[in-house]
């Protein structure tokens, strides 16, 4: 029997409205007896999936995705982490405001997976007649039970996407998300179409989650990081005309705690003004120690420096290929949590970790 842990974090899919008539999450106790009225999703069972079934946990807060922190991001590590050895795939259900973030950690967070994380939510609540939740709901518990995918993905509308290539493209349409440089890992219809030449690799015995010892190791790093995400700042940075370089100064070396890191949405393959005071706010944070990635604006594509003279490898910023900047920011969150300094963040964020990048030319 194929058994799926379902954490409900919050976010739209767990919404009623209150006396207001404003959307807010249920508690989850609440939600689980949503999810048990479903056609299909009684008894803990999927209907048409023999042997396929799910239990639900949550925390003791529900959350709106926009006021989802990096340290929520390890709680939802260590709860999957503590309970892995129980279950053959896990669903997380999340706002979708932040989820490709959270996604994208997730896949930092938890080297090693031999077992499938399908982040999942929806457009629209549960609660109401016309929505997207319970085919979303439906899909994501299948995917994990029966896709022996080895990463975090999500879910969304038919589609399991790759977690760290995946952004929300659409706020109101129930096809809210996409991964625009990277297929689609599996397409869930009438019949389910893999695309495993796409998924990663299983982990050796080495690095494998499946290994007690492996994982002990992995909850004892996870415990240290909340006290080091306390201690320094990422940030992002939308380039636009006329940027002055008061702002750039204000975000890199006015922050507290200081930033260390920093993503720029940029133009086009990389590029940025090339005022020599803009410039010079930005090499003052590079002298700083801030770690600057150059990510595109545009959904599509990849950065490539020195493309163009306005290009902003010149001052140390680090060509992000065709990462999404969700995992932009939330990799770098990840390296410097982990205690890696400047020089060591700028080399590793060059090379795949989960399938986040393709480092292009090589």
């Amino acid at each position: 029997m194929a058994r799926v842990y379902v954490l409900y974090t919050g976010g739209t899919i767990g919404c009623v409205a209150n006396a207001e008539g404003a959307l807010a999450p249920v508690p989850g106790a609440e939600f689980e007896r949503l999810v048990l009225a479903m056609p299909g999703l009684s008894d803990h069972g999927v209907r048409g999936y023999d042997g396929l079934g799910w239990t639900m946990g949550w925390f003791d807060r529900t959350l709106d995705s926009s006021n989802m922190t990096p340290a929520d991001w390890v709680a939802i590590a260590e709860r999957l982490l503590s309970i892995y050895d129980q279950y053959d795939g896990f669903v997380v259900l999340h706002g979708t405001d932040s989820m490709a973030y959270s996604a994208s950690a997730l896949s930092f967070l938890l080297p090693g997976l031999s077992k499938p994380v399908v982040f999942s939510g929806s457009q629209v609540p549960l609660s109401f007649t016309l929505s997207d939740a319970p085919a979303n709901l439906v899909g994501a518990i299948v995917a994990a039970g029966t896709l022996p995918v080895p990463e975090v993905s999500v879910y969304f509308n038919t589609r399991l996407l790759r977690g760290n290539r995946s952004s929300k493209i659409d706020a109101n349409r129930f096809a809210g998300f996409d991964s625009p440089n990277f297929p689609p890992l599996a397409t869930i219809g009438s019949v389910v179409a893999r695309n495993e030449p796409y998924w990663l690799p299983m982990p050796g015995a080495d690095v494998s989650l499946a290994e007690a010892e492996n994982r002990a190791k992995r909850l004892a790093a996870l415990a240290l990081l909340p006290a080091a995400l306390a201690e320094f700042s990422v940030v992002m940075l939308w380039l636009h005309p006329g940027i002055r370089a008061s702002t750039v100064s204000a975000m890199l070396t006015g922050t507290s705690p200081a930033a260390k890191g920093a993503v720029l949405l940029a133009f086009g393959e990389g590029n940025g003004p090339t005022d020599p005071d803009f410039l010079g706010a930005l090499s003052a944070g590079v002298a700083a120690g801030v770690v600057l990635m150059d990510n595109t604006q545009v959904r599509r594509g990849a950065v490539l420096p020195g493309a163009y003279a306005t290009g902003l490898g010149a001052i140390g910023a680090i060509g992000a290929y065709d990462m999404t900047p969700e995992a932009s920011y939330a990799k770098l969150v990840c390296l410097f949590a982990d205690g890696l300094d400047a020089t060591a963040v700028k080399a590793a964020m060059l090379v795949p970790r989960a399938g986040e990048l393709t480092v292009i030319g090589a």
